[in-house]
């Protein structure tokens, strides 16, 4: 089926991707830069994909055309970012293909060892151990129908493990979220992580803190909304990095069910939001919260009030939510006692209200999980809605 032959260590595997899994976006972009005499790859986890028979979901391409080269290239094109200089071609409002100019080595650090800036361009050759799993640095030609390998990717994907490229304890060090990446795609792969990243990350777990909280919230976003948001939670608790994303949050049989409830939306092509799941990954704590404020304040709203902003403050400072996104964490909170109430004169307002269902899910997953009692009252709106 393939056809391999080694050149200097280099591999270089024939392979005939089905037609269906390739993006054909991605194949133009591709062949525009490639006709203006660049060289030019699909890379990372699309090509680990495709060899694994999965459909990407993220098309990432690599040249040796300079940012600027390829943004001329491209009438519907940006360039974006400070640390990492790229190319965004866009294609919609909601679609984009990622462009990155072959890399160095050289890179300059804080003082802590996190990477600051890496805009010194290279050649492929370089650009390769600057990726960081071997899994992710397969480089694909379209042209000649073949996967580039210069450093075992090939060899990690038929062992179903997962090998950093470096010393485990540098790269952690140079960008500690590939921690939780490592968690993620050992998920997403069902591989193994070798046992020097394991032995890193509980090393340097704590390194997590140093990663601004805009960041970390896109890469919780990559985290949970998935086919397999649960094991990734179980995953990151056994490692000591959930408590670096959510140190308020602790395993129940709430977060399970509702990261199994995403998964099962997700599989359907139905939508799912990040403010649902983190209104469940903090209930215990604003419950703990209330709990406490409620023994000096009588008004129950206040004190749930109180309490929704206080652990919100204390979330935020870890991983940063928008604001869109914690308004309808504390509305679908509060909204919480109104529906056990079950005030009959009030069925109508609460279920026209804009966020009655996010507020009735969340009710409705209790039920079935940390709060049976709370059965008739879902069955109640439920039956309200007929």
């Amino acid at each position: 089926m393939f056809r391999k032959k080694k050149q200097t260590n280099i591999i270089r595997q024939a392979v005939d991707f089905d037609q269906r899994l390739l993006d054909r976006d991605a194949i133009k972009v591709v062949q525009t830069i490639s006709k203006a005499g660049f060289e030019v790859y699909l890379v990372g986890g699309c090509v680990r994909d495709l060899l694994l028979g999965l459909k990407p979901k993220d098309f990432d391409i690599a040249t040796n055309a300079k940012p600027e080269q390829v943004h001329k290239l491209f009438k519907r094109s940006r360039l974006i970012g400070r640390r990492f200089r790229l190319v965004h071609v866009m294609f919609s409002a909601r679609k984009f293909l990622e462009v990155a100019t072959f890399r160095s080595g050289q890179v300059k650090t804080a003082k802590s060892g996190v990477i600051v800036r890496d805009n010194c361009y290279g050649k492929v050759e370089e650009d390769v151990v600057r990726r960081d799993f071997r899994v992710n640095a397969l480089y694909y030609d379209i042209n000649t129908k073949e996967v580039i390998d210069y450093i075992g990717g090939l060899q990690d994907i038929n062992d179903q493990t997962i090998h950093i490229i470096g010393e485990p304890l540098v790269r952690f060090e140079e960008d500690p979220v590939r921690m939780i990446r490592a968690v993620r795609f050992q998920t997403k792969l069902d591989f193994q992580l070798s046992d020097e990243i394991k032995q890193a990350i509980h090393q340097q777990a704590s390194l997590l803190s140093n990663i601004s909280p805009a960041r970390l919230y896109e890469e919780c976003i990559k985290l949970f909304h998935n086919e397999y948001g649960f094991q990734v939670f179980e995953r990151l608790e056994k490692y000591d990095l959930l408590k670096h994303l959510f140190k308020q949050t602790r395993k129940n049989e709430f977060i399970k069910i509702a990261l199994n409830n995403t998964s099962s939306r997700i599989k359907r092509n139905k939508p799912v939001t990040p403010a649902f799941l983190f209104a469940v990954f903090l209930w215990q704590a604003q419950n703990e919260r209330f709990q406490l404020i409620k023994q000096k304040q009588k008004s129950t709203y206040l004190a749930m009030s109180q309490a929704s902003e206080e652990v919100i403050i204390s979330q935020i400072k870890q991983v940063s939510l928008p604001r869109w996104l914690t308004a309808r964490i504390k509305d679908t909170w509060m909204m919480q006692n109104r529906l056990e109430k079950m005030q009959p004169k009030k069925v109508e307002d609460i279920l026209a209200s804009k966020g009655f269902r996010m507020a009735y899910d969340f009710l409705v997953l209790r039920s079935q999980s940390i709060n049976p009692e709370l059965k008739s009252v879902a069955d109640f709106w439920t039956k309200a809605q007929k």
